[in-house]
């Protein structure tokens, strides 16, 4: 089995949840987006999630049974740039997956 990588991200109002290929969960706050993705990436026994600010940004991620994450370098004139380039991708390439959000998954 392949790990996985779970997006949270703010669309339409809330936050969602999704992985690559999968339909998108949809979550009153952003609170309880990160509580389902961590929980789905246990589930799989494997695998990533990564949590998008309002802007698109990655604020913060975490791995499950893989290895971290690198940090991109802090002291870099550029670093800034990097984190807004690499989150801004990420966010469009998995709300750009053809896979519709499930109405049935809001959860109040």
């Amino acid at each position: 089995m392949a790990a996985k990588t779970v997006h949270v991200y703010r669309s339409d109002g809330a936050w969602q949840v999704k992985k690559e290929g999968k339909s998108a969960k949809v979550f009153s706050t952003q609170r309880k987006a990160v509580e389902a993705a961590k929980k789905s990436v246990k589930k799989e026994r494997a695998g990533q999630f990564v949590v998008h600010g309002r802007n698109g940004q990655i604020r913060e991620y975490g791995t499950y049974r893989m290895t971290r994450i690198q940090d991109p370098p802090k002291k870099s004139r550029m670093a800034g740039q990097i984190a807004r380039a690499v989150g801004k991708v990420a966010l469009e390439r998995v709300q750009s997956d053809p896979s519709p959000p499930s109405d049935h998954s809001t959860t109040k």
